[in-house]
């Protein structure tokens, strides 16, 4: 009798174990669910832009995606914040455009820093863990600075940057010759974006996007600029791929409305 007492026991005990791990394991694949969801897109405009540049791309990019929300952020000099939503909690897969009051040439040192503000502000308007980003222009030197110099303290984990037409080392074209890439004379901001470079996460994918409208360049950033981020990022990085654009539509302004473009980054994400 004993014995058998003993194991009822043991079985009730089995089943109520089972019970709790089986729980343990369908919650665990949901909050990974729930993650995967959570992933917003990150841009970032180059100068002089305002927190509009990406409309006409996020709404093309929404053509192929279905709707999303949309969260904008722009930081003033200050450090304050102003913000417009259609964000819920619930939210999947929305945009985070980042913009700054401050969008000239000469800021994007501190405009790095405003980054780490808006990313705070973010965090507290949408839950998320990991993202994915995208810089125009000098956008994509505002990322880098970033990543090297305020991520470490980020409340989440890129995953995957894209950069459009970024001057890795500015815009004089003797400086920068094509395809004779190997010969580009390093601009003294390059040099630094490549001393601080081990800061960058080594699991990030990267991907380089630059316009050839014609003369190996997109009318404003020399070719060899634009891929200068192979400096930086190869060999740093999980993966780095390099896409040049051809044509009339891959001058700077044009090549995030360029459905080559376009349709590139939705493969590359989505």
């Amino acid at each position: 009798m004993k014995h058998k007492k003993m194991i009822i026991v043991v079985v009730t005990m089995l089943f109520i174990l089972s019970l709790i791990l089986s729980y343990d394991a369908i919650k665990y694949r949901a909050e990974q669910r729930e993650d995967q969801k959570q992933v917003p897109f990150i841009l970032i405009p180059g100068t002089d832009a305002d927190g509009d540049r990406f409309d006409t791309f996020m709404n093309d990019l929404m053509k192929k995606t279905g709707q999303r929300g949309i969260l904008k952020i722009n930081v003033n000099t200050d450090g304050t914040t102003q913000c417009t939503s259609s964000l819920t909690k619930n939210s999947s897969h929305p945009f985070i455009v980042i913009s700054f009051s401050d969008s000239s040439e000469n800021g994007v040192v501190e405009q790095a820093k405003w980054t780490e503000i808006a990313m705070k502000k973010a965090h507290q308007l949408y839950s998320f863990k990991s993202y994915n980003a995208l810089g125009h222009s000098n956008g994509g030197l505002v990322w880098t600075l970033f990543l090297e110099n305020e991520a470490q303290t980020s409340d989440s984990q890129m995953q995957n940057l894209i950069t459009i037409a970024t001057p890795y080392n500015y815009l004089d074209e003797n400086a920068n010759p094509y395809p004779n890439r190997a010969a580009l004379i390093e601009t003294d901001q390059l040099k630094q974006m490549i001393r601080k470079k081990s800061k960058i996460p080594h699991h990030l994918r990267m991907f380089s996007i630059a316009g050839n409208d014609e003369n190996d360049s997109d009318g404003v950033v020399p070719l060899t600029s634009a891929l200068a981020s192979r400096k930086i990022y190869k060999n740093e990085v999980g993966s780095y791929t390099e896409k040049i654009f051809d044509g009339s539509d891959a001058q700077h302004n044009q090549l995030t409305e360029n459905q080559e473009v376009i349709d590139y980054i939705f493969h590359t994400l989505y």
